[in-house]
């Protein structure tokens, strides 16, 4: 008898044999990981290598509009077949003049411009929209984080922006051509002027839309200012940011472009100018189809980078939402 006893272990209570709080829980768990298990894997959600290519491109791939191109292309040909071709070329001849002129157009010599085609003079535009993109993104960011975040500064910086913003653009592209000549520095800076303000006012906006509530948690927790627009205020706006780059580059070069047009020795812009002198109209669809296709080619590009950069946001890619 006294051997049973002492045999019998008091030092911990003996757990009931059941539970049921605890074999609730167990068995909800158990439940949510078999259904998580039994879950396809969405293709959206693959995080290989070329995950985020193959997301990208598989939601970028719009075949409406891939059937609006050959539409338009078709539409094109149909004209061009009953049009006179001195007024209205076909895609077929476009592409033939394309194919000629790319690399040299001999014919333009007799213009002053020699030793021109139509890919180098397509190099000078973009170069001149790298420079003006890459300038007046700068700018119109930081001024329109400082806008949104000091009175100050907000106040000095909103009548000019508004009113380069109302005004249209090209209405100061005489000013730059008497103030800086013939030349690529009126070309960029128009060009840079019109990003600047793009910027301005998105960089504002988002500030402006971000919730105080962010910031002043940061502040609670010991953090610096710089901390506080590092770690909180360029992450929110990014986005928004971003969007607005995007905006202002599908500007940037019919803008280029006509600034050349007005006032300049090279580019695209300079070649329509001259074909439109020689009442060139195929040579004009062709140097406008270059452009078409380096910009559509450039937006997509834009559209990518964007992707990998923000891919955590909504705003910034809406379409994976």
């Amino acid at each position: 008898m006294s051997g049973s006893t002492s045999s019998t272990r008091t030092g911990s209570p003996a757990r009931p044999a059941s539970d049921p709080a605890s074999l609730e829980d167990a068995q909800s768990e158990a439940d949510l990981e078999a259904v998580e298990a039994r879950q396809p894997v969405s293709a959206g959600e693959d995080t290989g290598r070329f995950g985020l290519g193959r997301r990208f491109l598989s939601e970028s791939f719009d075949p409406l509009w891939v059937a609006g191109s050959v539409l338009v292309v078709l539409l094109w040909w149909a004209v061009g077949k009953v049009a006179p071709s001195a007024t209205f070329p076909g895609p077929g001849s476009v592409a033939r003049r394309i194919a000629q002129d790319f690399f040299s157009a001999p014919e333009l010599a007799f213009y002053g411009l020699s030793n021109v085609g139509l890919f180098n003079s397509m190099l000078y535009t973009s170069e001149n929209v790298g420079i003006a993109m890459l300038i007046g993104a700068a700018l119109g960011t930081v001024s329109g984080l400082l806008a949104a975040r000091f009175r100050v500064i907000g106040a000095i910086l909103e009548p000019i922006a508004m009113t380069a913003g109302t005004v249209p653009i090209l209405v100061a592209a005489p000013f730059f051509l008497i103030w800086f000549g013939v030349g690529r520095a009126s070309a960029v800076l128009l060009v840079t002027l019109y990003v600047t303000v793009i910027l301005y006012v998105f960089a504002q906006r988002a500030a402006d839309n971000l919730d105080p509530v962010y910031e002043d948690a940061a502040r609670t927790l010991g953090a610096s200012e710089w901390r506080v627009v590092c770690d909180v205020l360029l992450p929110g706006t990014v986005p928004q940011i971003l969007g607005g780059i995007r905006i202002a580059l599908a500007g940037c070069w019919g803008l280029q472009a006509i600034a050349e047009l007005l006032g300049s020795q090279y580019g695209i812009g300079k070649i329509i100018e001259v074909l439109a002198g020689a009442t060139d109209v195929q040579g004009i669809f062709a140097a406008l189809l270059v452009l078409g296709v380096v910009a559509v080619a450039c937006d997509t590009l834009a559209a990518f980078v964007i992707a990998r950069i923000a891919a955590w946001s909504v705003a910034a890619n809406p379409g994976g939402a």
